[in-house]
């Protein structure tokens, strides 16, 4: 029993250093006119001494000519960059949506709630929440949704942002910020990742085979097996998991939408051109031009809608067409001022009403 616990310690022992080496994580660093690897060293890790582990983890020759060629790539264990935590902010919520900590601590999510690695958001039905990043971007989360934020870190001195973030299921939209050089921002599902520079897109996973991206304004790269195509601006893209990436396809156009219809505005009566392609569209009712506090939120085969018993004030209205592919088109927006109804006569006053009026007349 004894020896079979010293040889089990011994395996440990050997395979551990292994296992260690493949959880490291790697930041990749493009070399540029100038570059060498004791200037990179100094500027984006904690010593410059470091640049001698970095030129054996990148098998650089210990020639006596040691330029790199601009473009060459290396890899940095990201232990040695100068990087500092970075949480993000949940600065909008709607409904009771939840978080879970790196630690498996629980707890509702609330407007001002920091959020750091390894944290996870999940919402529920007619729930969705708005969080912004360190460079300003940011992500919405809709309902039915589970998102793990895998990273989220900044460099103290250059700006360089390494954002990754996890669609484990559901749908988000991301505003990001144009990205400084050798910065990363990208987002994760089962079937694909898309990487970006700076743009506005959305994102839905769903299931753990299918993923769909639409780029609503820059473009994107989306990338799943051995195959990677950039996607423009008013295009998109289902990713299944498994298969060679599809050339992208356009998204259909923003529909046209009525005035309100309604004769005293205290209802909201709406229509639009039905688009050529779509299934279906989607429409979102809120009380907020950045569509956090959504009262309403459905989807219809017809190009028709009226909402009643809503308070009076002023609403946003957003409808997309969605294709054969559940793609997603551009939004179409609109803004409605709801009156107060008119009021009705009180029967109970005609009686005494007409009792004076005899009167009078005699």
């Amino acid at each position: 029993m004894f020896r079979r616990i010293i040889t089990l310690l011994l395996l440990l022992a050997v395979s551990l250093p292994g296992l260690v080496a493949a959880e490291q994580a790697y930041w990749e660093y493009t070399f540029r006119p100038g570059d060498s690897i004791w200037k990179v060293a100094e500027k984006y890790t904690t010593s410059v001494n470091n640049w001698d582990e970095i030129q054996k983890i990148n098998k650089i020759g210990q020639g006596p000519d040691r330029r790199i060629p601009p473009g060459t790539r290396i890899l940095i264990p990201v232990s040695m960059l100068k990087l500092q935590p970075a949480p993000a902010v949940v600065i909008a919520v709607s409904g009771a949506a939840s978080l879970v900590r790196a630690n498996g601590e629980k707890s509702a999510l609330i407007t001002g709630t920091q959020l750091y690695s390894g944290d996870q958001v999940l919402t529920a039905d007619e729930q969705r929440l708005r969080i912004q990043f360190a460079d300003k971007s940011e992500l919405q989360v809709l309902p039915n949704s589970i998102v793990v934020l895998d990273k989220l870190s900044h460099h103290e001195h250059t700006g360089m942002i390494d954002t990754r973030i996890r669609l484990n299921t559901g749908r988000v939209k991301t505003w990001v910020e144009k990205l400084k050089p050798n910065s990363h921002y990208e987002i994760i599902t089962p079937a694909s990742v898309t990487a970006v520079r700076g743009t506005t897109f959305r994102l839905a996973s769903d299931n753990s085979e299918i993923s769909r991206t639409e780029a609503t304004a820059g473009d994107v790269v989306v990338s799943a097996g051995n195959t990677e195509k950039n996607v423009r601006e008013g295009y998109g893209i289902v990713a299944e998991k498994g298969k060679p990436l599809p050339e992208p396809v356009k998204l259909l156009p923003s529909p046209e939408i009525s005035d309100n219809l309604s004769a005293d505005k205290s209802v909201l009566k709406v229509s639009w051109m039905k688009l050529e392609g779509a299934k279906f569209y989607r429409y979102e009712l809120a009380t907020d031009e950045k569509f956090n506090q959504v009262i309403v939120a459905s989807s219809t085969v017809n190009n028709t809608i009226e909402m009643n018993d809503l308070k009076p004030g002023r609403y946003y209205l957003r409808v997309r067409g969605i294709d054969q592919y559940k793609l997603e088109g551009l939004d179409a927006i609109n803004v409605f001022d709801i009156q107060q109804p008119p009021a009705e006569d009180d029967p109970s006053l005609l009686i005494p009403l007409t009792v004076g009026v005899f009167i009078i007349i005699l």
